[in-house]
């Protein structure tokens, strides 16, 4: 060590000049000889003790010659040095002050030249390479020798290696490459191994090949070259290079010159032989090396022979993530999907799906990991990983494919709405498109029908028949179809449907299929296809599936179209029937069997049938009918005086009924024939003035015109017929093509057409002889143009006049005018008077409906529940009807405080039905149970309705917010505040959700 550190050795003997006789200055040589001796033995605790004595010696100068002088300076001047060097080698934290100061005071010292390239060395030395390089760079390159340059540049530039500082340690290993000092050949190594690290292949391998015939590196120097043909695709060379080298290699390269050639063999798609040298380069490396791209290439090779277990069981050692990880989880889902492992797979693809490495695996990851979603039932998973991908990536080649599985997620959470609409983005629909297009068009279908928007629901249907590759869901969307075109009226095109539908093979696999019989024969009767109508309805009546009630109305059915086709024998045959069953309908199968035997002037069979028909219903629709019918017969066979009893009986009864103007009109033909001219001018007079729209006025008229006539009084009877509505005929003429005009515009849509016309016919027409015609157009037109307050003094004119045959379609349009209003109480009014009053019985379905939710909405619970059974029992109230009175049921209890019956009646529809009935059926429930502290109860329901209605989105975001509510009451208000929070973030409709969440949040958090 003495070596390192004494640049002139010689001055230890000037001492020996000194006399023994000065005692300290004996003492002072003695010390620094001391510290040398001791410094070469490298006990630098001693040696620095002796220096400080000699440093910190208070002896002066003597008078002596010049030369002591300078040789006491000499010796404080090395031991000042040496203390230092001594605090370096001992670690101490002020050996860099000393040196400073050493240098500092003594700037011309030899020893300071090479002081700061001596602790370079000695940090070097210890490898503290951050100390070596500070100290080296403090050396003056310039005042070293040609040696100590080479020397000095070298261990800077491995110092740099060390720190990693490659861009400093690079340009001082360049220096020495081409040399000829002993770093040349360690320069040529590191040089190309800086080179390799920064990617510069070439000038790496260029450089790594000069050592090719190097004893010092040739342990590592075949592995980088192997290396760098690798990364330059020079596949030939490294397999007829690294092959031969692997048996002459350092042990340590040997796993990875192996890894080297299986990677090889891997780019060639040579998974067999790689897989071959993996296995060598796995038995000895023993894992200690093996990397996510080892474990990739190595599982994929497996997956590509067929081997996936192997392949899962090396894709599952991937460590962090990196571009490789991300492409082993893709082959990883694909080797598990394999072996039947979908939800391990699932998983993989979910990690691949949140790597950012490779853009084009993140999206693969993900649309995998949505199908694998769906396909294992995790529909909501599913519904928001396709979102998220069709978001992510809308430009990708598979969005298509993303929308298809998207519409196929939202078919199978019933959100039909959602699927229609994303599967209608794709212009070019592939066979698996299709088939999803397909049913959500169907089902979207049938919620618009359920919903009662048949125009809409007849849209989805023909759509779903255009993309009809299942045959059953074809034939389906044809039956309901058919149904749709019925509803609104479209006779004609609902029997070719259903006529389609019965043709197609698929149609007998639906249990729809003798039920279309049923329908078609309606849709033929409406259209007056009696025959054809007779044909469905004995067809359904022979087949199976089939209840009671519609085997009672189908009977009643046929036996009419038997009856307007005049094959009375046959009509009569089916009326017996339902006569014999005291079914529903018997009061009206009575009366047309008394018809039929008046048609075949059986008149005494005709009367007694018809007063058997009062005399067991006397409460009928029928009976004021029937009255008419036995009195007209008993005018009919000349019996005047009974017949006009019984009719002014009749007008007593029914003083509103539609017979009362042809009953007068009879009453005035008796009095007529028996010369009772001015009792039968008044009864026509009355009929022409009270009910001068109907046709009994124009026969009443003319009546009134022949007893006129039979007075000679011409004059009179114009003068009177002038003073009617329908006495100038030739403005009832021009009456008739004005008020045609006007209800030709209604009749194509063209509501302010109408409107105008309507108005223009009543200016001219003061009293117009279709008046009540008239004001109804101009009502429905108002209500068209949302002028309906504009429309009620129209209905009520009309509603003034019970026998309008337009009565019934305006008590339904001015009720379902004020319950869009909300004025429950006017809309009561009417929806009673239908009630009692409609000959339809869709007309009373509509009323008992209508009145069931008018009274809900008004907290009359024991009305509610009137209506209630009567919907429930009414035979042609659909499922969805029953629901809703289930709903109200509920409701009505609930008001009544009967907990128990209303939790049976609100379980019973959300049991059967996912539309918005049953969500609010469910949350009401719930609601009940929050109520009753039952909070585990009402959670479940939520979460029922959450997991089997999602598509309702009001009632799923309400009872999201009572989920809130069950939180705080358990005292879980960080629970509470997430749902609320979560219902504010992604609620969309502009109701009272948003409002009742928020301040629900802001009670909370002022808690």
């Amino acid at each position: 060590m003495l070596k390192k550190y004494i640049l002139a050795t010689s001055f230890v003997c000037l001492f020996q000049l000194v006399q023994a006789q000065q005692t300290e200055w004996f003492s002072i040589n003695q010390a620094y000889k001391s510290g040398i001796e001791l410094f070469e033995k490298r006990k630098y605790v001693a040696a620095s003790e002796q220096f400080s004595r000699v440093e910190q010696s208070r002896i002066a100068p003597s008078s002596q010659a010049l030369t002591e002088n300078k040789q006491i300076s000499l010796l404080k001047e090395n031991a000042q040095f040496y203390q230092a060097v001594c605090a370096l080698e001992l670690g101490n934290d002020n050996a860099e002050s000393l040196f400073l100061s050493f240098i500092k005071e003594n700037p011309s010292s030899a020893n300071t030249k090479s002081a700061y390239f001596q602790i370079g060395k000695s940090y070097f030395d210890k490898k503290n390479y951050d100390k070596a390089i500070e100290w080296f760079k403090k050396t003056e390159a310039g005042n070293l020798t040609g040696k100590e340059s080479d020397e000095y540049r070298f261990k800077l530039g491995y110092s740099y290696f060390v720190a990693k500082n490659y861009n400093e340690a690079e340009p001082l290993f360049a220096k020495l490459k081409d040399g000829k000092s002993e770093y040349a050949e360690s320069s040529i190594y590191y040089y190309a191994y800086l080179n390799y690290l920064s990617a510069d292949y070439t000038t790496a391998l260029r450089e790594f090949e000069r050592l090719k015939n190097s004893t010092k590196y040739k342990a590592s120097y075949p592995y980088y070259i192997s290396a760098l043909y690798f990364l330059d695709k020079r596949y030939d060379d490294v397999l007829s290079y690294t092959i031969p080298a692997i048996a002459d290699i350092d042990a340590q390269y040997k796993p990875e010159m192996y890894r080297i050639v299986a990677a090889t063999y891997f780019a060639r798609s040579d998974y067999k032989t790689a897989i071959n040298y993996y296995l060598k380069f796995q038995d000895l490396d023993k894992g200690k090396t093996q990397n996510n791209q080892d474990n990739y290439q190595i599982g994929y090779s497996y997956v590509k022979l067929d081997q996936p277990q192997k392949a899962i069981t090396e894709l599952e050692k991937m460590g962090s993530p990196d571009v490789h990880y991300q492409n082993g989880m893709i082959v990883l889902g694909n080797a598990l999907i394999k072996t039947g492992n979908k939800q391990s797979a699932r998983n993989a693809f979910f990690r691949a799906s949140r790597l950012d490495f490779d853009p084009k695996l993140k999206e693969e990851g993900l649309l995998n990991y949505a199908k694998l979603s769906q396909e294992l039932e995790f529909h909501t998973v599913a519904l928001d990983a396709v979102h998220e991908f069709i978001k992510t990536y809308p430009k990708s080649t598979r969005i298509n494919e993303a929308k298809t599985l998207l519409g196929d997620v939202l078919l199978s959470t019933k959100n039909f709405k959602e699927a229609v609409n994303i599967l209608e983005t794709i212009q070019n629909k592939n066979e698996e498109t299709q088939i999803v297009y397909q049913r959500v068009t169907y089902f979207r279908g049938l919620e618009f029908y359920n919903e009662r928007a048949f125009e809409n629901s007849i849209s989805m249907f023909m759509r779903s028949q255009s993309n009809g590759l299942n045959e059953e869901i074809a034939a389906l969307a044809t039956y309901w179809l058919a149904e749709a075109m019925f509803e609104v009226r479209k006779y004609g095109e609902s029997v070719n449907q259903f006529e389609k539908f019965l043709a197609m093979p698929a149609a007998k696999k639906t249990d729809v299929y003798n039920y279309s019989n049923y329908a078609l024969g309606y849709s033929a009767f409406q259209f007056e296809g009696y025959s054809k109508a007779a044909t469905y309805f004995e067809r359904f009546l022979k087949g199976d599936d089939k209840d009671k009630n519609t085997i009672v109305d189908a009977t009643l059915r046929l036996a009419d179209s038997y009856f307007v086709l005049k094959s009375y024998d046959a009509a009569m045959q089916q009326y017996n029937k339902i006569i014999a069953w005291n079914s529903p309908g018997e009061d009206y199968a009575l009366f047309q069997r008394g018809m039929i035997q008046g048609l075949q002037n059986l008149n005494d069979a005709k009367i007694a049938t018809h007063e058997s028909l009062l005399q067991q219903f006397p409460n009928s629709n029928y009976a004021d009918d029937a009255g008419f019918e036995i009195a007209y017969t008993y005018f009919i066979k000349g019996d005047n005086e009974k017949s006009k009893s019984d009719l002014l009986a009749l007008i007593e009864k029914y003083p509103r009924s539609s017979y009362v103007p042809r009953a007068l009109v009879t009453v005035g033909l008796v009095d007529y024939n028996q010369d009772k001219n001015d009792e039968a001018l008044a009864t026509f007079q009355r009929v022409v003035k009270d009910y001068s729209t109907t046709d009994e006025a124009k026969i009443a008229l003319e009546s009134i015109k022949n007893i006129y006539l039979d007075k000679a009084d011409a004059a009179g009877f114009l003068t009177y017929a002038n003073t009617t509505s329908i006495g100038n005929f030739s403005t009832s003429e021009q009456d008739n093509i004005t008020f045609q005009a006007a209800n030709n515009l209604f009749l194509r849509g063209n509501y302010q057409g109408a409107f105008d016309a309507v108005n223009a016919y009543f200016d001219k027409f003061p009293k117009a002889i279709y008046e009540k015609h008239a004001k109804f157009i101009r009502a429905e037109s108002l209500v068209k143009l949302n002028r309906a307050e504009e429309a009620i003094p129209d209905y009520t004119f009309i509603l003034n006049d019970w026998t309008s045959e337009y009565t019934e379609r305006a008590l339904i349009s001015i009720s379902k005018l004020f319950l869009q209003q909300k004025k429950y109480n006017e809309a009561v009014v009417y929806l009673k008077k239908l009630e009692t009053t409609s000959e339809y019985k869709a007309n009373y379905s509509f009323a008992v409906n209508n009145l069931m939710e008018a009274y809900s909405n008004m907290n009359m619970p024991d009305d509610v529940l009137k209506y209630v059974k009567l919907v429930k029992l009414f035979d042609r109230s659909s499922n969805d009807d029953k629901s809703k009175a289930g709903l109200y049921a509920g409701k009505a209890y609930l008001l009544k405080g009967d907990t128990t019956t209303a939790s049976k009646e609100l379980i019973g529809v959300a049991a059967t039905n996912t539309t918005i009935t049953g969500a609010e059926a469910l949350y009401t429930l719930a609601h009940v149970e929050y109520l009753k502290r039952d909070y585990k109860a009402s959670q479940k329901s939520i979460l029922d309705l959450v997991k089997r209605m999602e598509s309702q989105d009001y009632w799923v975001a309400k009872a999201y917010i009572l989920l809130a509510d069950n939180y705080i009451a358990v005292k879980d208000t960080f629970q509470a505040k997430a749902t609320l929070q979560s219902v504010i973030d992604n609620y969309e409709g502009n109701d009272d959700v948003l409002p009742t969440a928020k301040s629900k949040l802001e009670q909370i958090n002022k808690k």
